[in-house]
């Protein structure tokens, strides 16, 4: 089984700090069921196909809006099929997949009710949605949002929340208890639910966050993270993060595992 740190530096070539710190969490848990994932399996929201590549190395069908991040999976080759299409109508036929993954992106797309309903449509009976997306500490646990609430600015960590929502463009950050009811709403059963990435590792994600912005920026004029893969980054950075890295930790995090099963 491959480690957090292993991970961490898979992401660190190509991606920014902060990207990568709070994406290692995410496929140090997928890695975890990996043995229980039966196909085939469609990826929805698969972007440039790094992820399913890194965890699982190779999947049937990856679907996103984006064309160019779609025209990226193509050429790395980690699915079968890559499509643009939009979770909210997929075009495949009533129970054509035994699971369907989501890594991070259930929280980015509006109508999150259409789009479990089409995943219990293209699931077969049986089958399993397995997702990540942000907690409800995202929100109520952030680091800035405890300074401005030390120091009496109420309206101030307010506004950070919704800067930080709307820069990460997050739709849903929800507790437990919102997500099961969207999930038993479209006929799917939740039967796991973790918190992953641990409130030490999330604040230090939040002091990264703002240097990783002009990565960000880069991503959106050319199309990736870093001029150029930096090799160097992973024994850099490990070093760095030894001690965060190595610590397991089973407190509550910014983040939720869930795995939801579709009601026959």
């Amino acid at each position: 089984m491959r480690t957090r740190q292993e991970y961490f530096g898979d992401f660190l070539r190509y991606t920014s700090v902060a990207h990568a710190l709070w994406r290692c969490y995410e496929c140090e848990r997928f890695e975890m069921d990996k043995g229980k994932v039966k196909h085939p399996v469609l990826d929805l929201g698969c972007g440039d196909g790094f992820f399913a590549e890194t965890v699982f190395g190779h999947l049937e069908t990856g679907i996103d809006l984006d064309p160019g991040e779609v025209g990226r999976a193509v050429k790395r080759g980690a699915y079968d099929q890559a499509l643009v299409v939009s979770a909210t109508d997929m075009p495949f036929k009533n129970n054509s997949y035994n699971t369907v993954i989501s890594n991070c992106v259930m929280e980015h797309i509006p109508d999150i009710d259409k789009v479990l309903s089409e995943v219990k449509r293209v699931l077969k009976p049986g089958g399993r949605l397995i997702t990540t997306v942000p907690s409800e500490l995202w929100d109520d646990d952030s680091i800035y949002q405890k300074i401005f609430n030390a120091v009496g600015l109420n309206k101030g960590a307010q506004w950070y929340n919704r800067v930080c929502n709307k820069v990460s463009k997050h739709y849903h950050v929800n507790d437990l208890e919102v997500w099961k009811k969207r999930f038993k709403k479209a006929g799917l059963r939740l039967e796991t639910a973790e918190y992953i990435v641990p409130m030490r590792s999330y604040h230090t994600f939040e002091r990264w966050f703002l240097p990783a912005i002009p990565s960000k920026l880069w991503k959106a004029l050319f199309k990736r993270w870093t001029l150029l893969p930096r090799f160097w980054a992973p024994a850099y950075y490990n070093w760095l993060f030894k001690d965060l890295l190595a610590k397991s930790d089973n407190s509550k995090g910014a983040g939720y595992y869930l795995v939801a099963k579709k009601v026959k």
